[in-house]
């Protein structure tokens, strides 16, 4: 589906770009500690949105492969020079302020174009009731390319505050381009009737991350984060996870999915553990986020595997930031049932069983079928891109399209295959797929655990919460095995670790008599088998000695 095409372009002028910092300084506005300051500040009114139009045309494009829409983006053009209020101080310093009110936005996103200060100059950004400020921005934010986004402001009314000292090397410059007006309340401001029992999502069968049977895939779920992409016309949320490299120096990539974009020009903002406190709650962290993305590499939903891989260009939050996982992955185009996690309709995060994924060789696409008697929770608009996870926790997908909903279950969805976006079918573009990213040395690895932030292993404990086990014959072995148990089905996958927790071998196996495996061609060790086999893991540990 098409994205919407409103653009509201508002005549108003005057333009402002300010460099966000994830490390803030403890600065005040010089309004908030200087008395006799006149408050009486320009307002810039942005022309009224029809809301319920926009409504009906989201509802229009509702289906995943499109993404949801949250909010518009009002153009305009706001300088020094076309409008807000400025004052030469006493000591020959000189304050602008100009205030901008979008009436009945839930929260205003800020834009600039241009961002230029000078040193001992700052600048604010705080709500129209001065409960929320942004800043300290000092010339210490200043970024090369100039355009990078504020942090949000909840509510219709902000004021920008900007002051430079009389002994400044240079005079400041700042523009405003943009400010999307979030029409959406995502981030709950208003309690209503209508509010589904876990949050903002449409349905009411989505598990909330922290839920006890959650818990076996809390490293997986540390890697999710929620995106909200602004571009020429509007502002779109989308999951995604921030995913390992085989260098494993916590390069800050994150993967989502490419029909997230509204134009090459998009910026990006990254909400880490925008999840609920409780099992039960509805709630959940919307400040630990992380502003400016680059893209990497991409491919479209329709003639690849509907990828995109972002860079983060700001330094993660120092609040949030030791609890960040990077997520390992496969890339061998061999699939296992596991989870998905995500922020449906951009409620806070989910968790989702998958019954079975299927997929042939040739396919760009993994299929996910889901849990329907009971529901173990499906995806909806707003989950594009969130990862596919299997059943060891590395994820082999990201959402792309599909029909699943918690009043049809049995609809299935499609994530585009890592494996095939790994060299998005033989193309020389770097740009165009994962490998030159995530294994920038070349090194052929196609299988990769996850790490913590300080570098330690993350997400290779066991995703079942129930371990069985089986026999092996013999064990020690040279490699050649028989394995034989009591097992939930028919068929299932054989996963092989090494000591230190690598992945080193994957077999599709048949289950309902003994199978034979020659593991020769590995080297002298102790390794631990995996089954996978209904819902649960049977695990046991082998010797090879030669």
């Amino acid at each position: 589906m098409k994205k919407a095409l409103l653009s509201f372009i508002v005549a108003a002028s005057c333009l402002l770009f300010f460099n966000y910092s994830q490390a803030q300084k403890d600065l005040k506005p010089y309004t908030f500690t200087h008395q006799n300051i006149s408050l009486n500040v320009d307002e810039q009114l942005l022309p009224a949105l029809d809301v319920e139009e926009l409504y009906k045309d989201d509802a229009i494009n509702s289906e995943k492969g499109t993404p949801l829409r949250v909010g518009v983006v009002r153009n305009v053009h706001y300088t020094f020079d076309n409008c807000g209020r400025t004052d030469i101080l006493d000591n020959g310093a000189k304050l602008w302020r100009l205030t901008i009110k979008s009436e009945g936005a839930y929260m205003l996103n800020i834009f600039f174009k241009t961002f230029n200060i000078p040193e001992g100059a700052t600048f604010h950004i705080y709500s129209g009731d001065r409960s929320q400020l942004t800043g300290s921005y000092t010339n210490e934010d200043v970024q090369s390319n100039g355009i990078l986004a504020a942090d949000d402001i909840l509510g219709d009314e902000a004021t920008l505050e900007y002051y430079e000292p009389a002994d400044v090397p240079f005079h400041g410059i700042i523009e405003v381009d943009r400010i999307s007006h979030i029409y959406r309340d995502v981030f709950r401001q208003e309690e209503t009737e209508d509010r589904g029992h876990w949050g903002d999502a449409d349905g009411d069968c989505h598990i909330n991350v922290v839920c006890p049977e959650a818990a076996p895939w809390h490293d997986q779920a540390s890697s999710v984060v929620c995106i909200m992409i602004t571009g020429s016309t509007g502002t779109f949320m989308c999951s995604g996870a921030m995913v390992n490299n085989v260098r494993e120096d916590r390069t800050p990539y994150c993967l989502t999915a490419n029909h997230c974009l509204d134009g090459n020009n998009s910026t990006f903002k990254f909400y880490f553990f925008y999840q609920a406190a409780t099992c039960n709650g509805a709630g959940g962290y919307f400040n630990r986020v992380c502003n400016g993305g680059e893209i990497k590499a991409k491919g479209n939903l329709n003639s690849s595997s509907d990828f995109l891989l972002l860079l983060l260009t700001a330094p993660l939050g120092q609040v949030y930031r030791d609890s960040v996982v990077f997520a390992g992955w496969d890339a061998t185009g061999v699939a296992s049932a596991g989870v998905g996690i995500h922020h449906p309709g951009g409620d806070n995060k989910k968790i989702s069983w998958v019954r079975s994924v299927t997929g042939s060789s040739t396919s760009k696409y993994w299929t996910a079928h889901w849990y329907t008697n009971p529901n173990r929770g499906v995806t909806e608009q707003g989950s594009s891109g969130s990862p596919l996870f299997n059943a060891n926790g590395l994820i082999i997908g990201d959402l792309s399209n599909g029909s699943s909903a918690c009043d049809y279950p049995q609809g299935t969805d499609n994530y585009g295959k890592i494996s095939y976006s790994w060299l998005n079918g033989g193309t020389y573009s770097n740009a165009a797929k994962l490998q030159p990213w995530l294994d920038p040395d070349n090194t052929g690895v196609r299988v990769l655990r996850g790490i913590n932030y300080n570098g330690t292993p993350a997400g290779i404990a066991n995703n079942s919460s129930e371990i069985r086990t089986f026999g092996i014959q013999p064990n020690p072995s040279n490699g050649q095995v028989s394995v034989t148990g009591a097992f939930d089905s028919d068929e299932g996958t054989c996963l092989i670790y090494n000591a230190m927790g690598m992945l080193v071998g994957s077999y599709d196996v048949r289950l309902d008599a003994p199978f034979q495996l020659n593991l020769s061609n590995l080297p002298n060790g102790v390794y631990m088998m995996n089954i996978i086999s209904g819902n649960h893991t049977f695990r046991n540990k082998l010797i090879i000695t030669q």
